[in-house]
């Protein structure tokens, strides 16, 4: 089970003061101009929408800060309220943001996860994934009834998505059957797209489900660390659980390589400049490591 942090409505209140603040400049600026209010339940979807839209959308993000876990959060009534004055809203989905889904239930909404083709049990973390994220920001311009030419954000955002694949085709050559473990599916579509081995995908399934991993489960993935079956050991920030703390101590102690990551795009990032990073901290672990 999770560690409890502090209590959902804490959180809640807490959040509801910053985002407040943050909707605040969003508002005027939107009473000053001609624009598409867009509010997304997380901040990936937030800045893609704000690179397609540009200057004729003012995108405020609910789910931002790297210090919160997302599947604690809980909205307050501020949230709602400016959820009810978008234009547009996005969302993940797939059981990721079901509070979201409640709000935006009249609303124009693009949800990510038919855009996925996600079946129920399956990854939800779209954002890695950067089939589904090219599907999302076409979805995006159309709503906004953009132009989809050779100009304009689309073309610009696309040309560095282009970019990142080629980088993702070349490093997945050179990493390709190498074996690594998660603490939770979070990078599973950008890793399998690189042709890396993912082991002990099961207790990955517990955690996703909020359930504690079997002792059988635990201590298979504790003997692939220590006998040297996996080269990377990959874990959530933003989640701390008994079980994946204990694999980390593991892990350091064999001498695997841990590697953190978060389920928000972290400040002052675009998403492909996350993604940049991510592949970048994946090939000096992995080839490093691949050199011993």
């Amino acid at each position: 089970m999770r560690v409890p942090l502090p209590s959902a409505a804490i959180l809640a209140m807490c959040f509801g003061v910053l985002f407040s603040g943050v909707l605040s400049v969003s508002q005027a600026s939107a009473e000053s101009e001609d624009v598409t209010r867009i509010v997304a339940a997380e901040n990936v979807w937030g800045d893609i929408a704000a690179q397609i839209g540009g200057p004729k959308v003012v995108v405020d993000s609910i789910l931002s800060s790297p210090d919160i876990d997302p599947h604690l959060f809980e909205p307050s009534p501020a949230t709602a309220r400016e959820v009810e004055k978008a234009d547009l809203v996005i969302l993940n989905g797939a059981g990721f943001d079901p509070w979201m889904d409640r709000m935006a239930h009249s609303k124009s909404t693009i949800r990510v996860a038919p855009l996925a083709d996600w079946q129920d049990g399956g990854n939800p973390h779209f954002w890695f994934d950067p089939v589904v994220v090219d599907r999302v920001a076409r979805d995006i311009a159309r709503q906004l009834r953009l132009d989809t030419g050779s100009s304009g954000g689309l073309a610009s955002f696309e040309s560095d998505l282009a970019r990142l694949q080629t980088r993702i085709v070349r490093l997945g050559q050179r990493v390709r059957g190498i074996p690594i473990a998660a603490t939770e599916p979070l990078p599973g579509r950008l890793t399998d797209e690189l042709g890396l081995v993912m082991k002990n995908s099961a207790f990955q399934l517990a955690v996703m489900n909020d359930v504690e991993p079997g002792p059988a489960v635990v201590a298979q993935f504790e003997n692939d660390l220590k006998s040297g079956r996996i080269r990377l050991l990959i874990y959530n920030r933003q989640t701390v659980t008994p079980s994946a703390s204990r694999l980390l101590e593991v892990a350091r102690k064999a001498g695997v390589p841990c590697m953190a990551l978060t389920e928000t795009l972290p400040p002052g990032l675009h998403w492909q400049d996350w993604m940049t990073q991510i592949l970048d901290e994946l090939e000096r672990h992995l080839l490093k490591s691949d050199q011993h």
